[in-house]
């Protein structure tokens, strides 16, 4: 290949992106410094997996917990197994695979799988998200949610894509694309999709039995109703704790712990992973999820995780803790043994959290989402785990920098250290020593892959085909695949490469106008967006004057009707006080009357009694008459002699007619 045909095609695959992205410079400088918002983890390992950040020659023993991002590598040797899980997707690796993160970021999953076997399941798919494999024949991009199993075979250069469910794409060299749909397995062979194999269906093996209990178990996970999918490792919350309510933060986690000082960001280690910096490597095999999401409450006498309000795509977060001490000096007042030490304590719910590195102010807005009550915190602020001592937890500089585990080195502080001592900033943190210094029995060798399985992008290959084991076994031979080829085939492989380069320049150019036109939308939506927001916020005044309105007429109405009420009252109570007083005017003049009654029976009474009292007297003081012979007088002359007065007397008296009978005898005797 000829000097002009590479620079040929570099030309070809960088200039339109250098174009692009001068001219987006202005536009993106600030997002540029953010990290990504999305990270992996290995959520299982079974049997012997190799791991090799990106950038390093060595290779270790992977581990849990561990964040994996962009260039990071995995090897699986013979009969190990491996589970990936990248937020709403999960990557099951079979044994003897070389697995390639090359890409991964918020809406972008790229894989190079140069030997092996994966099964990839897609549950969401977002708009312009791409998931993507390559392998040394073809790229494999999913088109919808489904199962999905990538088999690659470097003895015979070929490629099987199994599609359980779903829908994808494959690419070949002279960028033509092929769909296969739920259902196909196709063996693909070159580079230019020739199809040497179709199948209506594949039996499952042990690989793909196993890849479905897995599968199945996340279905059914308890976490999932708290918690998006889209966090890391919640699938790895529900064999080691329970879930329950509180009255203050809703749904929390607690894990069963049997340790006595048990506290988080405890039993694990620190390591310095870019672009983040600072990352908390939890050793519980549950200690992914709750320590870069979320935070951490103490109820009662125990720890709970609080994952809040998270919404979809929550941003991961290195670990969410305040460094306090650090290399600051003797003002910082924190001293471990006879040097300085560092510490640190969990963020409570509702504190914000600020990284230790460079970046914008919208990723510390987006990283604080659904977590955060107040944004605002000043240089006075109190974190409430500030001032407790069982929340906080120190180390010397020395082991924090090495990566030494902090539960055999940790000391409790005491109340009067942490009155004294300050929150540590950026440059009083440690700087960062390369881990294999404190741990060279993690480093082991690992072979690059066979010859035969060209790398879809370079890769740094690790000497030697021994490795070594964590505890300090003795160095065992791992399986290498033979590198023999002819020079035929490597010549041929040279011509399959450039081919591969040249249509991936291609890809990228294609998937990079896509990008832009994809921004273009974006933008013209998001104008959309803004000017529908206007006039949605113009159509909520609107409402909001409407319903001002109808809020004072009904106003109006209610204090016309309580004056209504307020008049029908007084009426009603002035008719009660008029009737009120009517009655008691009757009263009054019944009372009057029986009153006259009683003192005119009193009056005719005492007249009757007076009268009595006269007759009575007046027989008394009556003289007594000798009756004198009776000279028989003239009618007349009787009648006219007598005064009339005495004649009424006569005619009134009680014994009248005793008295005139007597009168009548005593004058016929």
């Amino acid at each position: 290949m000829t000097t002009r045909h590479f620079l040929h095609l570099a030309l070809s695959r960088w200039l339109p992106l250098l174009v692009l992205a001068f001219g987006a410079a202005a536009a993106g400088a600030q997002q540029d410094i953010d990290p990504p918002s999305r990270v992996a983890s290995l959520s299982l390992i079974d049997g012997s997996v190799a791991f090799a950040p990106a950038g390093e020659t060595e290779w270790a023993d992977a581990v849990l917990n561990r964040p994996i991002t962009r260039g990071d590598r995995l090897w699986t040797d013979r009969g190990a197994r491996a589970e990936l899980h990248l937020g709403s997707a999960v990557l099951h690796i079979g044994g003897l695979t070389f697995l390639d993160l090359t890409d991964l970021d918020d809406d972008v999953l790229q894989a190079s799988l140069n030997e092996g076997t994966v099964n990839a399941r897609v549950r969401e798919l977002a708009r312009g998200e791409n998931f993507e494999i390559d392998t040394p024949q073809l790229a494999f991009r999913a088109s919808r949610p489904g199962d999905y199993r990538i088999d690659v075979d470097p003895s015979r250069g070929t490629t099987r894509v199994t599609v359980r469910s779903g829908a994808a794409l494959v690419y070949g060299a002279g960028g033509k694309g092929q769909e296969l749909v739920g259902g196909q397995v196709v063996t693909f062979a070159r580079t230019d999709l020739e199809r040497v194999a179709v199948q209506a269906s594949l039996s499952r093996d042990g690989f793909d039995l196993w890849a479905a209990d897995r599968n199945r178990a996340e279905d059914e996970s308890m976490a999932a109703r708290y918690v998006p999918r889209d966090v890391v490792g919640y699938q790895q919350l529900d064999p080691y704790g329970s879930w329950s309510q509180d009255a203050s933060y809703g749904a929390v986690w607690y894990p069963r712990v049997t340790v006595t000082d048990w506290a988080p960001y405890r039993y694990g280690h620190w390591e310095f992973i870019a672009p983040w910096g600072w990352t908390w490597i939890d050793d519980a095999p549950w200690g992914f999820a709750p320590f870069h999401y979320g935070r951490w409450a103490m109820i009662g006498s125990r720890w709970a995780w609080v994952p809040g309000r998270l919404g979809p795509r929550p941003v991961y977060a290195p670990a969410l803790v305040v460094f306090v001490g650090g290399s600051g000096g003797v003002s910082f007042s924190l001293s471990i043994g006879s040097g300085s030490g560092i510490g640190w304590f969990p963020l409570a719910p509702g504190e914000a959290w600020r990284p230790y590195y460079r970046t914008s102010p919208r990723y510390v807005t987006s990283v604080n989402r659904y977590i955060v009550i107040n944004n605002q915190v000043t240089n006075n602020y109190i974190y409430i785990n500030q001032r407790r001592p069982s929340a906080v937890t120190a180390v010397g500089l020395d082991d924090f920098s090495r990566g030494r585990p902090v539960h055999r080195n940790w000391r409790q502080l005491e109340a009067g250290e942490l009155d004294r001592v300050r929150i540590a900033t950026q440059p009083t943190m440690p700087e960062p020593r390369r881990i294999v210094e404190s741990r060279p029995s993690r480093t082991r060798a690992l072979p690059p892959p066979t010859l035969s399985a060209v790398p879809v992008q370079p890769r740094s290959q690790a000497p030697g085909p021994t490795a070594r084991r964590r505890d300090g076994e003795d160095q065992r031979p791992i399986a290498v695949p033979r590198p023999q080829v002819q020079e035929q085939q490597q010549a041929q492989r040279e011509r399959e490469r450039a081919a591969r380069e040249l249509e991936r320049s291609r890809r990228d150019q294609q998937v990079q106008q896509e990008r832009t036109r994809r921004e273009q939308r974006d933008q013209q939506m998001q104008v959309q967006r803004q000017q529908d927001e206007q006039r949605r916020q113009q159509q909520v005044q609107r409402e909001q004057e409407r319903a001002q309105r109808e809020q004072d007429r009904a106003r109006r109405d209610q204090q016309v009707q309580q004056e209504g009420v307020q008049r029908d009252q007084a009426l009603r109570d002035n008719a009660m006080r008029h009737q009120q007083q009517a009655q008691e005017r009757a009263e009054r003049q019944q009372q009057q009357a029986q009153e006259r009654v009683q003192r005119q029976q009193q009056a005719a009474q005492e007249q009757v009694q007076r009268q009595q009292q006269q007759r009575g007297s007046r027989q008394q003081a009556q003289p007594q008459v000798v009756p004198a012979p009776e000279v028989p007088p003239a009618p007349r002359e009787r009648g006219r002699g007598k005064p009339e007065r005495e004649q009424r007397d006569d005619n009134r008296s009680p014994g009248g007619d005793e008295g005139g009978r007597g009168r009548g005898q005593g004058r016929g005797g």
